[in-house]
């Protein structure tokens, strides 16, 4: 008797309410009396007619008949699911839960039709909600309204996992003798974007890269991975800020880009005194490229990693600078951020040198006595390029070779 609910329910109308404590009485599940029911509802008959109005409702109940008595009765709930422009998603559902299940955040996204592994909750608000059915009588459900947004802060680890202990054919490629030399090379190859590409795209490339890195032994070879190595930064066709775009095979993507530039590594320490590797993000797989860059760092760990995820950053050797930065954050003030963040290693350099990516086209300008390039690729024309008029472009890479105090070449991979 102590949980029957005397208070008038949501959705519940004041005949109704009448009806379920009257039938209740009926069937002693609370302690009021027939004069107290009458009192309560300012009924202008007595609490003996009361009580025989209530077998008469009693056998509607049963009968699931009740109904019909009131048209009032039937409160419909309105859900609904929103998409707003940030990728994010507002739901709001009428939902079954107990105390512990509004404090779990894995069944609210389940409750709500969202997987776990691609979303993630912003916020929640669950508000009681209960109602009267002949069947189940008083149910405890809740209005919950959430928002989610998608899970864009990495990859599936297990496929990650699976693919690197995977065992993969080797890239072998002959060799020929090589000359010590007192030399920097550097290897930046922006926007490559695996899953657009594919490793048969760059064989070519690759074999020509290859070469130029045993053309001599070297003292430095500098090799700049990330930078939109891959197209997407997940599985579900998104960009490092959740953007949809092209949806490409990323497990095939991420294999072949790691079987790319495991070749590049292993010929790289095996023709210079030292590597160094640095990881630029971009705005397509800031993740995902990540997570491959720490992989090449357990695979190779005698060349030196620059792993942290800083916008711009610098390299330094002999007399040369090298700033790198991907290009989409701070297009018209590069080189004004470089002198401004490592104006030092700047003035005591000799060859300074900016190099960025983004625009998939080369463009050089001399600022202030910086050289700022924007690099080429040879990725094909993905769709947003091509949307937004960056076609006719060269499709081609570039590597640099200095010396102490010079920059000697520059090496232009391309094909047909």
């Amino acid at each position: 008797m102590s949980d029957f609910n005397l208070e008038r329910l949501q959705g519940e109308t004041r005949f109704r309410h009448l009806v379920r404590l009257s039938v209740g009485k009926l069937s002693k599940e609370h302690s009021l009396d027939w004069l107290d029911l009458v009192d309560m509802f300012g009924l202008d008959y007595s609490a003996e007619t009361l009580r025989k109005k209530s077998y008469g409702w009693k056998d509607f109940v049963e009968n699931e008949e009740l109904e019909r008595l009131n048209a009032e009765e039937d409160i419909a709930y309105k859900e609904t699911n929103e998409i707003l422009s940030n990728g994010s998603h507002k739901s709001d559902k009428l939902i079954r839960m107990n105390a512990e299940q509004l404090k779990d955040v894995d069944y609210l996204l389940k409750a709500h039709g969202f997987d776990k592994k691609d979303w993630q909750l912003v916020n929640a608000r669950n508000n009681i909600w209960n109602v009267y059915s002949t069947a189940d009588k008083i149910q405890e459900l809740y209005s919950s309204k959430i928002t989610v947004k998608p899970r864009v802060d990495g990859f599936d680890l297990d496929k990650l996992l699976e693919l690197v202990t995977t065992k993969r054919d080797q890239i072998i490629i002959e060799k020929n003798e090589t000359i010590a030399q007192d030399k920097l090379l550097e290897i930046s190859l922006f926007d490559m974007h695996f899953g657009i590409s594919t490793l048969e795209d760059y064989c070519n490339y690759l074999l020509e890269i290859v070469h130029r890195i045993r053309s001599r032994k070297w003292d430095t070879i500098l090799i700049v991975v990330g930078q939109d190595l891959l197209h997407n930064d997940n599985f579900r066709g998104q960009t490092a800020n959740g953007t949809n775009i092209e949806k490409t095979n990323m497990e095939v993507a991420f294999d072949e880009a790691l079987q790319f530039y495991e070749t590049i590594f292993k010929e790289s320490l095996e023709n210079a005194d030292n590597v160094e590797a640095k990881y630029v993000k971009g705005n397509h797989d800031e993740s995902l490229s990540y997570g491959l860059f720490r992989v090449l760092m357990k695979i190779f760990p005698q060349a030196k990693f620059d792993s942290s995820l800083k916008q711009r950053k610098a390299f330094t050797w002999k007399k040369v600078f090298i700033g790198l930065t991907h290009g989409d954050k701070g297009v018209n003030r590069i080189t004004e951020n470089f002198m401004s963040e490592f104006g030092k290693l700047i003035a005591e350099a000799e060859i300074r040198e900016v190099h960025s990516g983004h625009l998939h086209t080369e463009i050089t300008k001399d600022k202030f006595g910086i050289v700022q390039r924007t690099l080429a690729t040879a990725n094909k024309t993905d769709e947003w390029h091509e949307d937004n008029g960056f076609v006719g472009a060269n499709k081609r890479f570039q590597l640099f070779e200095y010396s102490q105090d010079s920059l000697d070449a520059i090496y232009y991979i391309q094909f047909k």
